[in-house]
């Protein structure tokens, strides 16, 4: 239901994981095959089942890895009612506790590159989105064309503006990998996306 990607980086023999929201075949074959040790982080863009589900599962895995989670979130973890699994019948979230909880602007080392920390509410009011070199894993804040809902538990309309916006400051035009449908470019949400700012309502009507 959620996208997962995994980051390799040959160069430096290191990879990380973002949103593991469930078992994936596929992903695990590709780990395995490049090498289970070198995974150094599962980051969490937000504390939803759809996101988190699997991370526990995947930590005890590969025990190279840190689980890492915005602050705001950090007590979805454990909290059915916030992690949405209490509103999905069905659905299940190991509980767990992260390993990093990060903030704005926080780093997180990645051999001899960085990985670096936005904060992004709105979806929940700890979204966090992750900056890659010239990528941004957005989770569920921005999806081509549009926003991740504000409606489930510590969501809001005025904090996922401001967080949309904040992403289109951002310089040049990263490549946005998104919580759920096709990556998009900063470039295509400056333009078309109603939360950045730039959409009329004679553009949508």
């Amino acid at each position: 239901m959620a996208n997962m990607y995994i980051v390799f980086d040959e160069e430096q023999g290191l990879c990380f994981a973002v949103d593991t929201g469930s078992p994936s075949i596929s992903a695990e074959k590709a780990l395995n095959k490049f090498g289970g040790e070198k995974l150094r982080y599962i980051l969490l863009t937000h504390g939803h089942f759809d996101h988190i589900g699997n991370a526990a599962e995947m930590r005890r895995k590969y025990p190279s890895a840190k689980i890492v989670i915005g602050e705001g979130d950090s007590s979805f973890t454990n909290d059915d009612s916030l992690n949405l699994v209490g509103h999905f019948p069905g659905t299940y979230v190991e509980h767990f506790d992260a390993d990093i909880e990060v903030n704005e602007n926080s780093v997180l080392p990645f051999g001899d590159k960085k990985i670096t920390v936005m904060e992004t509410p709105g979806h929940t009011r700890g979204g966090v989105c992750y900056l890659f070199e010239d990528m941004i894993f957005t989770g569920d804040t921005i999806m081509s064309r549009t926003t991740g809902r504000m409606d489930f538990p510590t969501g809001s309309s005025t904090d996922m503006l401001d967080s949309a916006r904040k992403i289109a400051a951002i310089e040049g035009n990263m490549k946005l990998y998104c919580g759920h449908g096709n990556a998009t470019t900063l470039d295509f949400e400056r333009k078309y996306n109603y939360a950045m700012g730039n959409i009329t309502y004679d553009d949508l009507y």
